[in-house]
């Protein structure tokens, strides 16, 4: 075998197989078929070698050459304990109809080796957010508006926000009806945004009876594809308008909203905003764990991951930029690049400390994911088992968060308490602290 170093990552190197070792297998094959082929005029196990020869000759040859590749290829990767960033790429120099010896060439890139660094000198300051009272109140305001009554209007008036209204509609798409555009006596609640805008704008400030008609266009990312960027015509009929009136009381609210009474349903409201603070909190130090390891590391990337992530990237912006037209980012392989090597320092820290992903952890996500189909929870569980890519669309994130949370068992934390509203703007990137950059003191 040669081995020929093209670069860093990039290696190739040949196979030489003579061909007495292919003729040495094929009559191998050529006896397994002879006793197991079932044809017509031949008793089981007696079909001739030499019928088999003459009829399984090509196909026999095209199998035991392309095992053999494989296996050779797979026994130079382990002795030089080569870690494929991808598939290799495998040419054939060699007839396979011939009697020559096999030849063939690999070319492949392999994954960069990492040393990694000692996460107790890294310095991370984690925000922290207490649930205070006025968090509470906002969302039980919320919920008086999502639980009220419904009345008859008091007095003869149009239609305004904070309204429920009846509607009949049909939708049309070059004069024709479209699959699942009418219903009959659909509720809709002005204000709460719900339906389209253009929904809210034609049927406020209408009465009663009216007959409204008047003409949108599906967003480009409309969930429906077959729906994505049509114009249709709407023809809505009010049918009746209802007065919303907001309950007085909030023990009846927490009846009302599954809770015994006002202190449970403050409870359990303040346990899931908590719940969500502390996620928004791990995801702002997640933010800041991303930014210093990029930094810290500097190691070469594998072309054939990095051109991967730049047509995702590319195929995600198409995606949102579809309507606007706008030319795609210039600094697309910066963030590729950065994407990369985050992943294959993430890969290695979780391969070098035994961070793995345990089955019941992959059952419970996927129970989470279920209970966004109900009653259709074992099809969902059969159409993520039966395909690989989605199942480790729920195995990555988990990883991730599991290395993440190695990462901060291992470094100094300094806890700052904000308020939530802080904390959504350290998430979301609103405000900048660049002392949540800062490096450990033993590393350059």
């Amino acid at each position: 075998m040669v081995d020929n170093k093209i670069n860093s990552l990039k290696k190739k190197f040949k196979i030489k197989v003579p061909f007495s070792v292919i003729e040495k297998k094929m009559e191998e094959n050529f006896l397994d078929l002879s006793k197991n082929l079932k044809i017509s005029g031949f008793r089981p196990g007696k079909v001739p070698i030499s019928f088999v020869k003459n009829r399984y000759q090509k196909d026999v040859m095209s199998k035991v050459t392309e095992k053999v590749i494989q296996e050779e290829g797979n026994r130079k990767f382990e002795e030089k304990k080569y870690r494929l960033a991808a598939q290799p790429k495998v040419t054939l120099l060699s007839k396979i109809d011939s009697k020559e010896d096999l030849e063939a060439e690999y070319e492949f890139e392999i994954l960069p080796e990492i040393k990694l660094k000692e996460f107790s000198s890294l310095e991370l300051k984690k925000y922290v957010s207490i649930v205070e009272k006025k968090d509470i109140d906002k969302v039980i305001d919320n919920l008086f508006n999502d639980y009220k009554d419904y009345n008859e209007l008091s007095t003869n008036r149009v239609s305004k926000s904070g309204d429920r209204l009846v509607i009949s509609y049909k939708g049309f798409i070059d004069g024709s009806l479209f699959d699942g555009g009418s219903a009959d006596k659909q509720p809709i609640d002005l204000g709460n945004n719900n339906f389209f805008p253009e929904f809210e704008k034609n049927l406020t400030g209408k009465s009663t009876g009216d007959d409204i008609e008047f003409d949108m266009t599906f967003p480009e990312n409309y969930d429906r594809k077959d729906l994505q960027g049509k114009k249709v015509k709407f023809n809505i009929k009010i049918n009746n308008i209802l007065e919303g009136k907001k309950l007085n009381d909030e023990n009846e609210l927490a009846k009302k909203a599954g809770s015994t009474d006002s202190k449970d349903l403050r409870n359990k409201i303040a346990n899931e905003l908590q719940k969500y603070s502390d996620e928004l909190s791990f995801n702002a130090l997640k933010k800041s764990i991303v930014d210093n390891l990029t930094k810290l590391y500097s190691f070469s990337l594998p072309e054939t991951l990095v051109n991967r992530e730049i047509d995702v990237i590319k195929s995600e912006i198409q995606n949102k930029q579809v309507a606007k037209k706008k030319p795609l980012d210039e600094n697309i392989k910066k963030e590729a690049e950065d994407k990369v090597k985050i992943g294959l320092i993430i890969s290695e820290i979780g391969i070098k400390n035994k961070i793995n992903v345990t089955e019941k952890e992959m059952e419970t996500a996927l129970a989470k994911i279920c209970m966004q189909y109900p009653g259709k929870e074992k099809e969902v569980i059969e159409h993520y088992k039966q395909n690989p890519n989605y199942m480790n669309s729920i195995k990555g994130p988990i990883f991730e968060d599991k290395v993440m949370r190695f990462i901060e068992g291992q470094a100094k934390i300094k806890k700052e308490k904000i308020n939530s509203e802080e904390l959504l703007n350290k998430v979301s990137g609103k405000v900048i602290d660049d002392k949540n950059n800062k490096k450990g003191k033993n590393d350059k």
